[in-house]
């Protein structure tokens, strides 16, 4: 009889422990954030995504009620960044802005790099997007897609496409071209995206996989045969998407979002994903990010992560089929 009381005892003591530990984790959940929120920029101060990742994380210190607080954290093409965020508690106080080169690129070319971004991180929502765009010299020969794709057939190996480094997008979204087009377009790596405009500029360069930015900052000196999305880019409106201009299967876009740690509570990063959405509606946000020449795009968490693992095997397999190798 002692030891049936004694059971129904510890049953009780389990389950009003369980019932507290719960009621405390709902509680915080919905009191989040109950602190300073530290946004992680893997990059230096500046840059684009530094500036739009800044306009956000002032959007959300108002909306939720505490400091969005960006840190800079750059170097190895955002991995340190990165993995920083993937150790900090999964609490909802930690966010990366990710970008395809730290979330996609950089751990597929190295598995060895330190984080898994299909397990150690949990996606929160896009913030924007941002097409690749077919960028030739306005002087040069080609003035259509099929004109490239013909001289590029008839000299296999002989065009060149300039990239800003093994693995970066203008590489990947290049070599992803010379697959589905069936030419050998053949690359040389810059230290930048700039310097490999300018080259492009001076014709020492028969073609760039560059923004829609790029663009429309040189419209004097460039042209777009073709833009990497389904439909075409409001930025640019005169230039066709790739499906328009012959090649169908070619979509290829840049984009920026929130992660936080794997682990972090689904209300925590519902409210998150909220907060952004209403953000990107806010009239003063989407002009400063048009101005910027990206898309606001807001998703729900799920979208953003099926997003991801579709376009991680696309990266994989662009870079096997390519061969592409770190530096």
């Amino acid at each position: 009889m002692k030891l049936k009381s004694s059971l129904t005892l510890l049953c009780l003591v389990l389950v009003s422990s369980f019932v507290t530990t719960t009621a405390v984790r709902a509680q915080s959940e919905a009191a989040y954030p109950s602190k300073a929120v530290r946004l992680i920029i893997p990059f230096p101060p500046s840059g684009s995504t530094d500036i739009l990742g800044r306009i956000v994380a002032d959007f959300l210190s108002k909306d939720l009620g505490q400091p969005f607080i960006v840190v800079n954290v750059g170097g190895a093409g955002g991995t340190i960044g990165a993995i920083q965020a993937v150790r900090a508690p999964a609490d909802g106080h930690t966010l990366l802005m990710g970008t395809p080169s730290t979330i996609i690129n950089n751990p597929v070319l190295n598995p060895n790099i330190g984080y898994d971004p299909l397990k150690d991180l949990q996606s929160i929502s896009f913030l924007w997007s941002q097409p690749a765009v077919l960028l030739v010299n306005k002087d040069g020969p080609y003035r259509t897609l099929k004109d490239l794709i013909a001289e590029a057939r008839r000299r296999p190996g002989q065009l060149n496409y300039g990239s800003n480094g093994a693995g970066g997008f203008n590489h990947l979204a290049a070599e992803l071209f010379n697959s589905l087009a069936n030419v050998k377009i053949s690359h040389i790596p810059y230290k930048g995206a700039a310097p490999a405009m300018n080259d492009l500029m001076g014709k020492n360069l028969d073609i760039v996989f560059g923004t829609v930015a790029g663009l429309t900052s040189a419209t004097d000196k460039l042209n777009g045969l073709a833009v990497a999305s389904p439909t075409r880019s409001p930025f640019i409106p005169s230039v066709p998407t790739f499906a328009e201009a012959g090649l169908p299967a070619y979509v290829y876009t840049s984009w920026g979002g929130f992660f936080a740690p794997s682990g972090i509570p689904g209300r925590i990063a519902e409210r998150l994903g909220n907060s952004i959405e209403k953000g990107l509606k806010d009239q003063t946000i989407k002009a400063r990010f048009i101005a910027a020449g990206v898309d606001p795009v807001a998703s729900t968490p799920a979208e953003l992560q099926k997003h991801i693992a579709n376009e991680y095997q696309q990266v994989k397999q662009i870079i096997e089929v390519a061969g592409i190798k770190l530096q």
